[in-house]
């Protein structure tokens, strides 16, 4: 069987081109076929670790015509506005923004809105949604997707990220010639953002707390639609062979082989704009402790230049840089393999993990290490970075009553945090296993890759 995975940018690489997903399926006798628009050069770094040779075809991301998109954002406003009033959290409609930088895109989000506001039910938002996809279907995008479809001519397409709105005309080209369709929802806190712009056969979810959401936030979907597979970027912190031992990362990396090391993980400038004070707040009430080497790892999606200031006043931070390729812009970077093995050994070395509401504090949990969210605000800050706002957000709502990761309040807490999360996790956050169960519902038998191969075969199955 033929399967195309559908790839529009660099940050879904490491889930479906370094996982074990693309052996598993050429050892079941399936055939990947590669439609993306990535740099040569990654597919050829892929082709090499792999030992085969890929299929590949050139994705080329092309926008929608000017009605199509207006109600497709229309339908978005309105369903963000539906899932606030929903959940009861206000918040989620931080997750529109109005803001555009040419007077065409200002004007398209006015009248979004203006449409939106009249959206009262998600039955009248799908009425809207489908009056796009029907447009679609006359667009030059739609013909020009129908044509490299059926050169390809697989049995199965499976797009690597869900909000991509330019992928929307692949998608429905698909689903003109009768192939089956699929995504994966890529991050945790996706679903209330409202970006889901297309529709397909099958959903593929971290966890039953994911499919849930996926159930609330689109009713239309139906639960027969919906997968429970994990995600791929957790299958690698269960590689024993990705693990170093403390000499040999300490060697690697110059780091203090006598000393507790904690990690500083770096969110992008719209998420946390005072990023360089909190590190700068972090290092400076850890500069006495002997026995505390901080680590810093920034955004891989971003250039460290803001924090430059910081590195050069507070030698004590110790810089690990991703290792990633940056490209053009935030869709174009993509990570190499040998992150894969830092992040890994960061996650299981560094005993504490510090930043702004990170996921990260789910990937270091899972070799029982602690996660501390910062939660003050330097001056400032606009109210939408504000932690009185981020910490609203739905997706921490995961948590409940849970003591699933730890808080500091001010520069002053810092280092009593740091200690007492080295010292005696279990004070800090004993229930941070629980909330990483519900949110990525790891399988002890089977991997994420796995069971992603799994519903790609029984969906290219069902179509023959």
């Amino acid at each position: 069987m033929r399967i195309c995975l559908l790839i529009p940018d660099g940050v879904g690489i490491r889930n479906y081109l370094y996982s074990d997903l693309l052996e598993i399926l050429k050892k079941e006798g399936h055939q990947v076929v590669l439609w993306h628009s990535l740099d040569s050069q990654l597919s050829q770094l892929v082709e090499n670790r792999l030992g085969i040779k890929l299929e590949q075809y050139q994705f080329e991301h092309k926008p929608n015509g000017i009605l199509i998109q207006w109600l497709r954002e229309a339908g978005r406003y309105a369903r963000i506005r539906l899932n606030a009033t929903k959940m009861n959290n206000s918040t989620i409609l931080t997750n529109w923004s109005g803001a555009a930088s040419s007077t065409k895109g200002k004007l398209l989000n006015k009248a979004a809105e203006w449409l939106g506001k009249r959206i009262s039910t998600y039955k009248a938002i799908e009425v809207v949604e489908s009056q796009g996809f029907r447009l679609l279907k006359r667009s030059d995008e739609m013909i020009d997707a129908r044509n490299i479809l059926e050169k390809i001519k697989p049995d199965l397409l499976f797009c690597t990220h869900q909000r991509v709105f330019s992928v929307t005309a692949a998608i429905q080209a698909a689903k003109s010639l009768g192939i089956p369709t699929a995504t994966a929802i890529f991050s945790w806190d996706n679903l209330p953002k409202g970006r889901l712009p297309f529709r397909v056969d099958r959903y593929l979810v971290w966890s039953q707390y994911m499919k849930e959401e996926l159930l609330n936030y689109y009713p239309e979907i139906t639960e027969n639609k919906i997968s429970i597979t994990g995600s791929p970027q957790f299958d690698f912190y269960f590689k024993k062979e990705l693990l170093l031992s403390k000499q040999e990362f300490a060697e690697k990396y110059g780091l203090d082989l006598s000393k507790e090391w904690i990690c500083f993980s770096g969110c992008d400038t719209f998420t946390s704009p005072n990023d360089p004070k909190f590190l700068r707040d972090v290092a400076e009430e850890l500069v006495n402790e002997a026995g505390i080497q901080l680590l810093f790892r920034p955004v891989p999606v971003e250039s460290i230049d803001r924090f430059s200031s910081v590195l050069n006043a507070c030698p004590n931070i110790k810089l690990i840089p991703p290792k990633w390729v940056q490209g053009d812009h935030w869709g174009s970077f993509f990570p190499l393999f040998e992150d894969l093995q830092l992040l890994v050994n960061l996650a299981y070395h560094c005993k504490v993990v510090v930043n702004m509401g990170s996921t990260m504090a789910l990937d270091f949990s899972v070799f029982g290490n602690v996660g501390l969210y910062l939660r003050y605000d330097h001056e400032g800050i606009r109210q939408d970075a504000s932690v009185d706002t981020i910490y609203q957000f739905q997706h921490f709502r995961s948590m409940g009553d849970w003591k699933a990761v730890g808080y500091i309040y001010s520069k002053s807490e810092i280092l009593k945090q740091v200690k007492t999360a080295l010292e005696n996790p279990d004070q800090i956050a004993p229930d941070r296993k629980l909330w990483f169960d519900k949110i990525v519902e790891p399988n002890p038998e089977k991997s994420s890759a796995i069971r992603i191969a799994e519903v790609f075969s029984s969906m290219a199955n069902t179509k023959n």
